[in-house]
């Protein structure tokens, strides 16, 4: 892991700096440099799941279901292997209204509660803003 550049409280012009390095969590910024970010949030009506993708196209990017797992893959030309993260929800996905959109680095999934969809393959198609 590379250096940081270590901000002191008492510089007036670092004390954000300072702020961002103090609230950090040191195991979610080691996992930064080989996966992204992955947040869940639930509102009345949906799921929703934002992964932080920096730097890749919307069809470097797969969002597959598998029963109550659902993956997201980046397969990048610009790295190596691919990049994963998986999310299980506590219900099956199959039947799930879900929709994916891709803007600005920012991959939204939306899985609805109530409405259902009759799916023909676990792949979600991703819409790109």
């Amino acid at each position: 892991m590379g250096k940081k550049k270590q901000s002191l409280p008492s510089e007036l012009n670092g004390i954000e700096d300072w702020m961002n390095q103090f609230f950090q969590d040191p195991f979610t910024s080691f996992l930064d440099d080989y996966t992204f970010r992955v947040d869940l949030f639930e509102t009345s009506c949906e799921y929703i799941i934002e992964a932080q993708i920096n730097h890749v196209e919307a069809d470097e990017i797969s969002v597959e279901i598998n029963n109550d797992n659902l993956s997201i893959t980046i397969h990048s030309i610009k790295e190596e292997k691919p990049k994963e993260r998986s999310v299980v929800l506590p219900f099956p996905l199959e039947d799930k209204r879900i929709d994916a959109i891709y803007q600005n680095g920012i991959l939204e999934i939306k899985i609805a509660k109530e409405e259902k969809t009759i799916r023909n393959n676990k792949r979600i198609q991703i819409q790109k803003r």
